[in-house]
């Protein structure tokens, strides 16, 4: 991983080795912008906020009762695994499976959020 001589500098909560840390604060903006993007065409709000105590912030999607429908967190781990998604067109797909979301729910709720704003 990193060794214990390597000079870290904070990035939203995480320790990152400095020469890797513009890189990965790049990508996680990409990553945050790209998850709330995704999370609009199922979820009715989408916010960016502190998630848990551990992951700290991430990209949360609200159905039209008020709860939770999906997320996902900026973690360095997340946003790595989103980034290789992404790059393989599958990021609807990872944001699915990450949060136990069948593909046929997400249709649903997809037709739903046009039907409200259309």
């Amino acid at each position: 991983m990193f060794s214990s001589t390597e000079k870290m500098v904070d990035v939203g909560g995480f320790p990152i080795p400095v020469d890797q840390a513009d890189t990965f604060r790049t990508m996680r903006e990409e990553m945050a912008t790209a998850a709330a993007e995704v999370l609009q065409t199922f979820c009715v709000k989408v916010e960016r906020k502190v998630v848990d105590d551990i992951l700290g912030e991430g990209v949360v999607g609200y159905a039209s009762d008020g709860e939770e429908e999906a997320r996902v967190s900026l973690d360095p781990f997340e946003v790595s695994a989103m980034h290789v998604a992404q790059e393989r067109g599958k990021l609807l797909e990872y944001i699915l499976a990450a949060n136990g979301l069948p593909y046929a729910y997400y249709e649903q709720q997809k037709q739903a959020v046009q039907t409200n704003k259309g």
